[in-house]
């Protein structure tokens, strides 16, 4: 099929699905449409159309864009106790991802085009959604190329762990226009009064200048296409300014410290949950509009690593590719946002981020990468009911007023209401740079 999908005037034409709504997310809008779907893809769109072989009319629900999760930690290879990447895109299915970008931090670290092309072995096969992956900065510059072309979406810096020359590596991915995402902590000022010994001296062993530091560092040698992951302070949202991509977590814009017990490390996360103030000014930034993308930075852990107050046996990060969607949703209802800003962030601007070709928005010729969400709905997180191995979230009991219903990737349903397609397979999304 050609990339511009028309129905020739005179000639019968039978879809393979028709989707209806009354609510289809269109253009920064919802319109009463009818989806002509075919071979994967949205092949019509406008009302009265032919019939499918298969039809739904999901009447009021939503129909939007599939969520685009661009950081998650699916712990394979290497971690699999915590996550996999079955286990984990069945949780993105139901949580209305229909893409996943996944991060190297694995055992071994994904730094080596063999080892990227191993882990795209190793998962291929188990993603019922969409993937990309991100590659771990190489040793060897020179294998940058190589692993472009083996398919990374780009590279992971973490700067509070790693020793990276940023002038030589921002002049390596320049030369093929090349991502580079970044964990902003910069190491001079982590654990500035030794080894925390609880979870609030953990997060105080985090302050907020080890991320600004890090952002200074970063502005000073940056390559052209430079995304911050996890921002959590005004002040970095104004550094970086619009010519550097970021992202917002859920936990960080919702969550402040006055919200955490921290009888445990349930809510414990790198970079940490900010003061109220620190909380406020992320969440200004976002509705004005100046922070376009959310990601869940999805972050598995055993229960017992979650449910202690012991930072030697703790692991720092919150399970979140299964709420994203009902989380952002919620809360632009609770501060009288338009929906169209979460939904934006979730689905087209990601797709833009990472160069993902006709993904993010329902629109003829795209990939029929759909959720459908009810709306008006009055629910609980419990994460006794994830589909994640990681069921300890700091979101336990909040409510939410949006859920996902039914999950398309790529035109075929792989999740409707608690049950899920396991014969599906989403696709590889390989990067497409000048290499």
């Amino acid at each position: 099929m050609g990339e511009d999908v028309f129905r020739e005037e005179g000639i019968a034409v039978t879809y393979e699905l028709k989707i209806k709504s009354d609510r289809v997310y269109r253009e920064g809008e919802f319109q009463k449409l009818e989806i002509g779907v075919e071979d994967g893809r949205i092949a019509e769109m406008g009302l009265d159309l032919p019939p499918g072989k298969k039809e739904e009319d999901f009447g009021s629900n939503m129909v939007i864009p599939g969520v685009i999760d661009g950081h998650v930690h699916f712990r394979e290879p290497g971690g699999t106790e915590k996550e996999d990447f079955q286990s984990g895109s069945r949780a993105a299915a139901r949580g209305g991802v229909t893409t996943v970008v996944d991060m190297p931090n694995n055992d071994p670290p994904i730094k080596t085009e063999k080892l990227f092309k191993e882990k795209k072995r190793i998962v291929e096969d188990k993603s019922l959604v969409n993937f990309a992956l991100y590659s771990g900065i190489p040793r060897d510059l020179t294998e940058v190329r190589r692993i472009l072309k083996a398919g990374a979406v780009g590279f992971k810096y973490y700067m509070a762990e790693e020793e990276v020359n940023l002038k030589e590596l921002a002049e390596r991915l320049d030369e093929h226009g090349a991502l580079l995402a970044v964990h902003a902590e910069d190491s001079e000022f982590l654990l500035p009064n030794g080894s925390p010994t609880n979870p609030s001296e953990y997060l105080d062993s985090r302050p907020a200048k080890a991320e600004l530091s890090a952002v200074s560092k970063l502005m000073n040698n940056r390559p052209e296409r430079l995304h911050v992951v996890h921002v959590t302070l005004p002040e970095t949202v104004s550094r970086l300014g619009d010519k550097v991509t970021q992202e917002v977590t859920p936990h960080h814009l919702i969550l402040s410290r006055s919200d955490l017990k921290l009888d445990d490390f349930k809510a414990v996360t790198n970079p940490p949950i900010r003061n109220s103030d620190e909380v406020s000014g992320l969440q200004e930034f976002f509705s004005s509009g100046k922070i376009k993308m959310i990601a869940s930075d999805h972050a598995p852990h055993r229960p017992g690593e979650k449910l202690t107050d012991n930072p030697e046996i703790a692991s720092p990060g919150i399970p979140g590719v299964e709420t994203i969607l009902p989380l952002s949703l919620t809360y632009a209802r609770e501060n009288n946002l338009p929906i169209s800003l979460p939904i934006e962030a979730l689905t087209a601007r990601p797709a833009e981020v990472f160069g993902f070709s006709k993904r993010g928005r329902i629109k003829e010729g795209y990939w029929a990468d759909l959720t459908v969400v009810e709306s008006e709905v009055s629910r609980k997180i419990r994460g006794e009911n994830f589909f994640s191995k990681a069921r300890v979230t700091p979101f336990e009991g909040h409510k939410v007023s949006y859920w996902p219903q039914v999950t398309y990737v790529n035109g075929t349903q792989i999740y409707r209401k608690g049950k899920l397609n396991e014969s599906a397979t989403g696709d590889f999304l390989g990067g497409s740079l000048n290499v």
